[in-house]
This record gives structure tokens, C-alpha cells and sequence, in this order.
């Protein structure tokens, strides 16, 4: 202990005593005589008003001031505090708002796994022209995210959630949008499917501002999305029988009475962005934005007559035979008119012995389909459908 505090401690010993046994002052009533009435206790004073500046005073050689400290005059009564008044030390409990903070988290948690691989899935499909998984991811980021857009609209959260909310919220929107974007049966073209792309990524920018407002990571990730498949759906490539032909390959078959054989081939395949009707008018016929022309070429030959039936002639397949496969999409062929800058087009005929029929099939097509990933395929009837894979060639 060091002179200074022993010297303080020393003066509140000092001030304690003198309070203690100072005499109490006793006021005068109106005459000037002294109270008779029983004494009045000294006021309480203050230890720390008393003992301001004392330590100075004490180490300069001045006198202490322990003279008391003038009280306010009162009511003599005592002042009973109303029961239902808050004095100011007490503290008053702050009425909250029933906010929905924790079960917008909640369902941003629970669903943006989902939105990011159902996103995803949807890119991955449009960027591969693969119209059927174009179709079927869409109609179900659409349904997924209106669902959640419900939720959370119903929602009423607090200043600090707000952000969070108005982020997830846009993105829910532009998930919607994407997926209306694609809907109907019109086929794709590069409007649609820059459309549809450009609102996938406001979509994923707006899920990412939700997710960073959230005080931890995301840890839950729904079972139905853990097994998604990006890598597309499989070519195929054949009739089920690995037994594809290729381009310029025949297939021999019978007639329906089993009087004469026939030949079957697809001779080419090439893609073209438009052609000439011959109709006098000259009119173009230009494939829609991000689409084009697969034309096909067929041969069909009656080889001739066998065994003891009398039956001489054959009838080709009908162009309705003939479908176009890419992966998990199915294209049909178009009706064209009869003279086209492309030649004669295909069609069902009748044929005399070793007599042939040359022409071309056309299907419309996106742009962006893969020709060697593709294969027609023919319903000849009873069970006969030869294959022809367009990326084979002998």
C-alpha cells in the first residue's frame, strides 16, 4: 500500500467518525425557540461528494470539509411508489414481432440443393438440344419451384431477413420463367433455349445471394436429387438387337404374302438450312431460328417374284414408317410439296418386278443434334424394324 491510499484511507476513517457523532442540527419554529419534538436523524450524505478533491486538500495543508450536505425540503410522510408505476431502474421486457426468420431458413436450406441440381440438369439438357429432357427437367424446375415460391411468399420476416427473403424470392421467379419459357409442344429453337438459359443464371445468381445470407452451410441434400444423372440420356444407336445397319446397307425382307423380296436402304443423311418449293412462286422455305433440315435418302426395290404365287407387285413402306431417333427424342417426318429444289420426295408406291423407288425424307430437327448419335428406324409390320445408324457408314 503506497502514501497516497493510505492517506485516503485514513480521510474516510475521518470523514466516517465525524459523521457519526456530529450533533444533529435542530431547526427553529416560528417563534425561533427550539423544537421541542424529538430530534430530526442526520441526512444520509454522500461518501464520494464528501472525499471529492479531499485527498488534494489533506497533501496541501487545507482544512477538510465535512460540513453536511443541505437535504431538500419534503413531505414529512414517506412517498409510497404506485404499484403499477416502473421506476426507472427496472427493466421494461420489449414487445417482439412473431417473425418467420427460422422457417425461411428452413426452406431456403431445404430447397436450394434441390434448385441447383434441377437447374443444372435443365442446362445440361438444353445445351445438348435434347428436346424430350429439355421438356421434362423444365416441367419439373417449374412445378418444384412454384411450390416453394408459395412458401415463401407467405412468409413475414424481420429488417435483417428481408434480403435474404427478396434474393430467394427473384429466384424462385426466374427458375418459374425458365420452365414456362420451354413449356408447349412448339419444338426448341435458339430463342427459347437463350431464353430459358439466361433465366436458369439470374436464377442461380439469386439462390447464391439467399445462401450467403444464411449463417451456416447447407448440409441437407433431399434423396430424390442425391442420384441426378447429368452425363444425358444414352444414344441409341440400334433396334434393341445391337444389329444396326449402316448407311448404304440393304435389308431384305418379304412382302405380306411372301411372293417377292425386297430391298430396303438408307443411302445418305445431310443437314440443310433451307430450300426452293417449285410451285411458281419461288418460296423459300428457311428452317425456324436454331433449327434446320435432316434429309434422308431412301431406296426401295422390288427384287422380284419367288415361289408359285402369282403376286407380282409389292407396296413400299408409308413415309409414317419411317421415325427419327436421338436419344430419348423422336422426330416424325414433315409433309413437303411435291417438286422441292431437294428432288423427288419419298413416298408410298406400288412397284413392279425390279422396279425401284428413290426419294428423301425430311425432319426438322435442332440445330445442335448430334447426326452420329442418331438412328431411323422402319415398322416394316410382323414385328420387322431394321435400323439404320446415320453415324455408320460401310
Amino acid at each position: 500500500m503506497d502514501l497516497q491510499d493510505a492517506v485516503v484511507m485514513m480521510l474516510a476513517l475521518v470523514v466516517f467518525t465525524a459523521i457519526l457523532f456530529s450533533p444533529s442540527p435542530t431547526p427553529l419554529d416560528a417563534a425561533g425557540s427550539p423544537d421541542p419534538g424529538p430530534p430530526q436523524p442526520a441526512p444520509v450524505q454522500n461518501l464520494s461528494s464528501v472525499l471529492a478533491g479531499a485527498g488534494e486538500r489533506f497533501l496541501d495543508g487545507q482544512p477538510l470539509n465535512v460540513a453536511p450536505v443541505p437535504v431538500q425540503e419534503g413531505s414529512d410522510d414517506p412517498v409510497v411508489p404506485d404499484e403499477n408505476t416502473t421506476s426507472p431502474g427496472e427493466n421494461s421486457t420489449a414487445i417482439v414481432p412473431d417473425y418467420d426468420d427460422d422457417e425461411l431458413v428452413g426452406l431456403v436450406e431445404n430447397s436450394s440443393v434441390s434448385l441447383m441440381l434441377l437447374s443444372l440438369q435443365s442446362t445440361s439438357a438444353l445445351y445438348s438440344w435434347d428436346e424430350k429432357s429439355v421438356k421434362e427437367n423444365a416441367a419439373s424446375l417449374q412445378a418444384f419451384a412454384k411450390t416453394v415460391l408459395r412458401d415463401a411468399e407467405k412468409l413475414e420476416v424481420s429488417e435483417f431477413q428481408e434480403p435474404v427473403k427478396a434474393a430467394f424470392t427473384s429466384s424462385l421467379k426466374s427458375y418459374v420463367a425458365a420452365g414456362e419459357t420451354l413449356q408447349g409442344n412448339d419444338p426448341l429453337n435458339s430463342t427459347k433455349v437463350d431464353t430459358a438459359l439466361g433465366e436458369i443464371q439470374w436464377g442461380s445468381i439469386h439462390l447464391r445471394e439467399a445462401f450467403e445470407g444464411l449463417d451456416h452451410p447447407v448440409l441437407h441434400v433431399p434423396q430424390e436429387v442425391v442420384e441426378v444423372n447429368f452425363s444425358g440420356s444414352r444414344s441409341h444407336t440400334g433396334s434393341g438387337t445391337g444389329e444396326e445397319l449402316a448407311l448404304l446397307q440393304r435389308y431384305l425382307y418379304e412382302d405380306r404374302n411372301r411372293a417377292n423380296d425386297i430391298s430396303l436402304m438408307l443411302a445418305a443423311a445431310r443437314e440443310i438450312g433451307a430450300y426452293y418449293q417449285f410451285n411458281g412462286s419461288g418460296e423459300v422455305v428457311a428452317a425456324d431460328p436454331g433449327r434446320m433440315f435432316l434429309l434422308v435418302e431412301v431406296k426401295a426395290t422390288n427384287l422380284g417374284h419367288k415361289g408359285d404365287n402369282r403376286v407380282y407387285r409389292i407396296r413400299t413402306p408409308d413415309i409414317s414408317a419411317f421415325t427419327l431417333h436421338c436419344r430419348d427424342n423422336t422426330y416424325s417426318p414433315i409433309k413437303l410439296a411435291p417438286r422441292t429444289s431437294l428432288g423427288e420426295p419419298y413416298g408410298a408406291a406400288t412397284l413392279d418386278r425390279y422396279e425401284k423407288k428413290v426419294g428423301y425424307i425430311i425432319f426438322d430437327v435442332p440445330e445442335a443434334l448430334a447426326i452420329d448419335e442418331c438412328y431411323v428406324q422402319v415398322d416394316l409390320g410382323g414385328g420387322e424394324s431394321p435400323v439404320w445408324a446415320l453415324g455408320k457408314t460401310l
